[in-house]
């Protein structure tokens, strides 16, 4: 008999192990038996709560079974209580005799609702648990961008879903921006005649090679579309429906291109043309015309906020506009960045007389903060610190950990994105909570939010490959608690609740990458490398010469000490895993300026200064963003000198350039590199020019190489942006033998 209850203890357990909570709850207790599911399956909700049905069907349509709703006694119980303290929190136990779930208020029992459906397996199944569980954050976001590739009704509400069971609580709707107007307004037609209809659905032809040209609806081959009033009654209800709240963007006072397609009047030329973005603030039309749509938007969405963009206007015809002028003069604003503040503060004041918010990304906060506003930090975080340092909410949303249209592992065949590199694990990594900011502004942080713009994201297909997993990782961040995060645990759950996704018909990726971190060995002897799968069932094999690996090669089993160099190549094999999955290649040199003295003849731009004046000689190779820490970048020549000690023989010397098109980082025209015994004569041994293609999409790494038949004890190499300033040049690592 002890054996068997053993056997079934073990079975009971399992159960537990199978599923795939996410976000973790906050404390979960595995308790002995499990809840089977059957026709003879009752609920009965608090009388005090709204519309129990929907909580019913909820539970219903996922387990595919009819659950008798009864006034009380059920074997499935919901009810209400002010001993949960969080207004979001839940109390769950799933006991084999009957499931309680009890919470503070409604938005409590959705939450238990998700963990039920995660908990349960195909066969109405549930294992026996104890959880007390409560989110870290009040605000738990994701935002679509609609605008640059529009998706429609059906696709939304099935992010929806997904975005329920993770516990997620506001969509961010992008709907207008300079791709394409996307709401019905009633006050002005031309938006959705004029406005919501491209030329061409290819991003890179229609918008860097300049036609940026909108054309009539109904014209044939036109791409677009917008949504009606009715689908957006549709969506907000389904959401609301789920406990999430839609946040819409109405864009202001740049990214307008659509608009000056069917309201030219509106702008400082009065006409359309590709370089006109900016809205005239000048004009009180203007003002006229966001007031208007922020009518019809209010009447849509019942959000307390209401998101205006703010972001990336380019300024470039409000110096020469005599009405902006002439408003400046009138307002006495000193500059450009206080004429956008002028038309923010403005329209904060409208949406506060109309009960509702502001929120904008963080270049509102140039040239003055409007008083109430709330900011969405996404340059990194500082514009997050700076808003909470003044006493302003805030929503973290760092594009170096929080976009999704950033590749998220390596190789070509990876479907096009923007640039940028954000793995899940860096994902995962990320706190909300600055370590910088005042623990006294700390709860100015209202929460988290990851982005996924779509220039190129051209199908729901690619939609979905671009948020999940990745929106897993960001459910945990803003959801569970900082101290029980740990990616171990996470990186097993989320490969089994990958699975699920793809069953449910989501393309999601599936986690076949390989992370590397390379470090230094405790005696800095060696360059260490560390390698780890990304799915939980694979097993990485790899070389060291630069060869492809197979089944047959080394199995990964700890980390790789490099005394001299290595060009080591690591692949995931295992169930799950494509087998025509991308290689990693690694390069690590444990070469001759490692450590040494660099004289810097240029300045670095210092957003990105890496580990200044170590950064070119420590030995640590960048990964595929500027924006990781490791690569140096300069808006200017760099021209650098290091001394290695003594005089050498010095036969070879490299270096690795990123080119990122869309955000303007591009190979040097050339490199040269001089060598001197004395640091005063010094010779050439070659300059390079550039062999990538300036108008290559993707992300590009070219390393130039230089050889050489001499001593020396300095090395100088100079990079020749050959670009207008804001341009940037990027290395990562001078490597001398």
């Amino acid at each position: 008999m002890l054996c068997l209850l053993s056997l079934v203890a073990c079975r009971d357990k399992h159960l537990l192990e199978e599923r795939s909570l996410i976000p973790k709850p906050v404390t979960l207790r595995s308790l002995d038996g499990h809840f089977v599911l059957s026709d003879q399956t009752t609920i009965s909700v608090d009388p005090s709560v709204d519309a129990p049905e929907t909580l019913v069907d909820l539970l219903s349509s996922s387990w595919s079974c009819s659950l008798k709703l009864q006034s009380q006694g059920g074997t499935i119980r919901f009810s209400l209580s002010d001993a949960v303290a969080h207004p979001e929190g839940y109390h769950l136990e799933v006991l084999p005799e009957g499931i309680r779930l009890v919470a503070r208020g409604r938005a409590g029992l959705l939450h238990g609702i998700q963990t039920l459906l995660q908990l349960a397996d195909g066969k109405g199944y549930l294992p026996s648990v104890e959880i007390e569980d409560a989110p870290r954050f009040a605000y738990r976001g994701l935002m679509l961008d609609v605008s640059r590739h529009f998706y429609n009704k059906e696709f939304v509400v099935k992010l929806l879903d997904e975005m329920a069971r993770l516990k997620l609580n506001r969509f961010h709707w992008h709907l207008v921006d300079g791709g394409g107007w996307r709401m019905q307004v009633d006050s002005y037609p031309r938006l959705m005649s004029h406005a919501a209809w491209r030329s061409i659905e290819d991003w890179d032809k229609w918008w860097h090679q300049r036609v940026r040209t909108f054309v009539p609806e109904g014209t044939e081959g036109a791409y677009g579309g917008y949504y009606t009033k009715e689908e957006i009654r549709e969506v907000v209800a389904h959401a609301t429906k789920l406990g999430i709240t839609v946040v819409p963007e109405i864009e202001m006072p740049g990214h307008s291109n659509e608009v000056a397609a069917a309201y030219p009047e509106l702008f400082c030329q009065g006409r359309w043309s590709t370089s006109v973005a900016d809205v005239c603030i000048g004009r009180e039309e203007t003002f006229t015309f966001f007031e208007r749509i922020l009518d019809e938007t209010l009447e849509l969405f019942p959000s307390e906020y209401i998101h205006i963009g703010g972001d990336e206007a380019a300024m470039n015809h409000w110096g020469d506009c005599s009405k902006c002028k002439a408003r400046m003069r009138r307002e006495g604003l000193k500059d450009l960045h206080e004429l956008q503040s002028y038309m923010i503060k403005r329209i904060e004041r409208y949406l506060n007389s109309k009960g509702r918010k502001l929120i904008g990304w963080d270049e509102i906060l140039m040239g003055g903060l409007a008083p109430e506003a709330t900011v969405m930090s996404w340059r990194g975080e500082q514009g997050g610190i700076e808003a909470a340092s003044a006493g302003h909410d805030v929503v973290m949303t760092p594009n170096g950990s929080l976009y999704l249209d950033y590749y998220q592992t390596y190789g070509m065949e990876q479907p096009r994105a923007i640039g940028g590199y954000v793995p899940l694990e860096k994902v995962y990594a990320y706190n909300p909570v600055p370590k910088a900011l005042d623990p006294e502004r700390e709860h100015h942080i209202l929460g988290v939010q990851a982005n996924l713009w779509t220039e190129y994201v051209g199908s729901e297909e690619q939609a979905w490959y671009m948020l999940f997993p990745r929106a897993l990782a960001l459910a945990e961040v803003a959801w569970s608690p900082q101290k029980s995060r740990d990616y171990e645990d996470f990186r097993v759950r989320a490969t089994r609740y990958n699975d699920g996704l793809r069953v449910r018909g989501v393309n999601a990726y599936p986690m076949s990458g390989v992370n590397a971190h390379i470090s230094r060995s405790e005696d800095g002897a060696a360059l260490r490398l560390t390698l780890s799968a990304e799915h939980a069932g694979a097993i990485i094999r790899y070389t060291t010469d630069g060869s492809m690996p197979t089944e047959e090669s080394l199995r990964y089993e700890g980390p790789i000490d490099v005394i001299d160099s290595a060009l080591v190549v690591a692949k995931p094999f295992g169930k799950g895993i494509p087998s025509d999955v991308a290689p990693r290649y690694l390069r690590l040199d444990k070469h001759l300026a490692l450590d040494k003295s660099v004289r810097y003849d240029c300045k670095w731009n210092e957003r990105y200064s890496a580990s200044k004046e170590l950064s070119l000689v420590d030995g640590i190779k960048g990964t595929p963003t500027y924006l990781d820490g490791l690569w140096q970048g300069f808006t200017e020549p760099m021209d650098v000198t290091i001394d290695l000690g003594a005089v050498k023989p010095v036969r070879h010397v490299l270096a690795t350039f990123m080119q990122e098109r869309e955000q303007w980082v591009y190979m040097p025209r050339e490199v040269e590199v001089w060598i001197s015994e004395d640091g005063k004569a010094f010779h050439s041994i070659g300059r390079v020019a550039s062999r990538t293609d300036e108008h290559e999409p993707r992300p590009v790494f070219e390393t130039f190489d230089f050889y050489a038949e001499g001593k020396a004890r300095y090395v100088r190499m100079r990079a020749d942006i050959g670009r207008s300033p804001g341009h940037f040049i990027f290395t990562d690592e001078i490597v001398v033998w």
